[in-house]
Parts: structure tokens; C-alpha cells; sequence
């Protein structure tokens, strides 16, 4: 179990999330003071597991450190949430973090930590924001 309540270190982090027709990988790598936020489209090949980059970004590590502290993620460690009851379709998640030399794990079916969703929509916002403007200049200069 991860035992400090606030995080001031991490090397990566990996948000998996798998529905029926897709699963969507999101890592976050520390470079020092930029992080790299990349999203993968995950495949099975018929031999093995493949990811197929869609979009990254860079952000500033102080910036996801405020995110993961804010969110609490250091409380999901060892969270497992099971399917609700009469749930029969949606997502299952799974979450890995390499935090202050720990590791911090959670996973769950249509069942997410406090602050779940507002961590994935800041990242998958972040994505966004930077890849937005990337295309709109490609645009412009094209």
C-alpha cells in the first residue's frame, strides 16, 4: 500500500481503459521538468499486443504532479472495483503508477475511484489542447 499522502515524485504512469470494440492506452512518462502524455489505440495482432499512437503532447511535470496530487491517486492503491449488478456493458479500467519510488495499482469494471473521471478528462483534455492547436497551425501553414 502506498503510504504518503502527497506525491512529489513519478517516472510513469498508464491508464488503460477497455471497452467492448476498443481499448485506450494513456501513459504519462517524466522527461524532468516536461512529461510526455501520449494515447495509444490497443490491438491484438493474433500473436501479440500492439499499440497504435493517436496523439501526444508534452506538459509540465508540476502540472500532472498538481493533477495526481489533486485527484488523490496515492488513495486508489489497491483499488478494485467490482461490476455493479444488472451492469452488462461499459468500461473496465486498469491504472499503474511508478510514485515516489512506489507503486501505486487499481482496476474495476464500470467501478472508479473518487476522482477517476476527473483525472482522465484533464488528461485526455490536455491531449487535446496541444494536438488541437498542432493541427489548427498545419492548417494555417499548409
Amino acid at each position: 500500500m502506498f503510504k504518503r499522502k502527497t506525491i512529489s515524485t513519478f517516472s510513469e504512469i498508464e491508464l488503460k481503459i477497455m471497452g467492448m470494440r476498443m481499448t485506450e492506452v494513456y501513459r504519462i512518462v517524466c522527461k524532468g521538468d516536461l512529461s510526455e502524455l501520449s494515447m495509444y489505440y490497443e490491438r491484438y495482432t493474433g500473436k501479440k499486443d500492439e499499440y497504435d499512437l493517436i496523439k501526444s503532447a508534452s506538459c509540465s511535470t508540476e502540472a500532472i504532479l498538481e493533477l495526481l496530487n489533486r485527484c488523490n491517486i496515492a488513495k486508489w492503491d489497491g483499488f478494485f472495483g467490482k461490476n455493479p449488478i444488472g451492469v452488462r456493458d461499459g468500461y473496465m479500467f486498469n491504472f499503474t503508477a511508478q510514485i515516489d519510488g512506489e507503486t501505486v495499482r487499481a482496476s474495476g469494471s464500470n467501478n472508479y475511484p473518487k476522482n477517476y473521471r476527473e483525472f482522465r478528462d484533464e488528461i485526455i483534455r490536455l491531449l487535446n489542447e496541444q494536438t488541437d492547436v498542432a493541427r489548427d497551425l498545419y492548417c494555417i501553414f499548409a
